[in-house]
């Protein structure tokens, strides 16, 4: 269900034919992180429903963050380069050259990774006092989910980096709702009048 909520925040920024608001930085290591939860729990054998929703979430990520450098025209170097970084490293994974002591050292400074993701963000939105096409339901799902994952990681043993990781998921994205509430579109909507102000 929460993969199929956070297309939300696809469908938002495909409806708007804008994405902003929507840090790349963020998105590029949220992107990131996905890809190493993902790779950690397959690499490890755990069951799938402990890293299934990274995958997919990775996948609408990687369509997210394409959308970001489509409607903010980022430079086509920025955009060739996340496309050979993340296609390397999903094929060390596939291939068998990245060690599970490997994805294991990774993983743990995945906690730094999605600090580092969901930052730029929170302090993006406290600088323009707006969430632009934030979508309230993705977030309040992921936050939603991270309390769901912290009780399903304990029953299928997925360690204490993984429960550290959905702590501070559930701290963050907490903060993510709670800006989107207060501030939504406020600043994107500010932009927009001023042009209209001076025609008039």
């Amino acid at each position: 269900m929460l993969p199929t909520l956070s297309c939300k925040q696809v469908a938002n920024v495909l409806r708007a034919h804008s994405a902003d608001g929507l840090s790349a930085v963020s998105c590029e290591l949220e992107t990131w992180g996905l890809l190493v939860h993902t790779a950690y729990g397959y690499l490890k054998g755990l069951a799938f429903s402990t890293y299934g929703e990274a995958s997919i979430l990775f996948a609408q990520n990687v369509l997210l963050l394409a959308l970001i450098y489509k409607y903010n025209r980022m430079p086509l170097s920025r955009q060739l380069a996340a496309v050979v970084l993340l296609g390397g490293a999903i094929a060390a994974v596939i291939t068998g050259n990245v060690s599970l002591a490997q994805i294991s050292h990774a993983y743990d400074l995945n906690n730094i990774i999605l600090m580092s993701a969901r930052l730029p963000q929170i302090l993006q939105n406290f600088s323009a006092r707006s969430t632009g096409q934030l979508s309230i339901i993705t977030y309040a799902a992921n936050t939603l989910g991270c309390v769901a994952r912290l009780f399903t990681t304990m029953q299928e043993g997925g360690g204490s980096a993984m429960f550290r990781q959905y702590v501070i998921s559930l701290v963050l994205n907490g903060i993510l709702v709670m800006q989107i509430l207060v501030f939504g579109n406020k600043g994107v909507a500010a932009r927009k009048a001023k042009p209209a102000a001076k025609k008039a």
